[in-house]
């Protein structure tokens, strides 16, 4: 004899139909995928378009930082490398490799 029955206690009497009853089933699933969305979904695409504009607004003269940790100036853009100067030597990097970038005056 099992005993679960007895623990749950008597069903409660519902005078909503039974799509309403899903419904109010699925809302805190909906509720986390939301929270999900807003909290972090939303915030990393944000992030990654300002990364994207930046990389694109690379030119000849900022300054540069590589996902490498490189810091140097850029010497040459090209269509989706850039050349930077760390001192007297330039090295060749894929546009994705930087992090951040720094215009001169600012």
């Amino acid at each position: 004899m099992s005993f679960l029955p007895l623990l749950a206690g008597p069903a409660p009497a519902s005078n909503i139909a039974p799509w309403q009853a899903q419904l109010l089933q699925l809302a805190p699933l909906i509720l986390i995928f939301v929270v999900f969305y807003l909290v972090l979904i939303r915030p990393q695409q944000q992030r990654q378009k300002k990364l994207g504009e930046m990389i694109a607004g690379v030119e000849r003269g900022d300054q540069v930082v590589t996902s490498g940790g490189i810091v140097g100036t850029v010497w040459a853009v090209k269509d989706d490398r850039i050349v930077v100067q760390v001192n007297d030597t330039k090295l060749d990097f894929v546009k994705s490799a930087i992090v951040s970038v720094t215009k001169p005056g600012k």
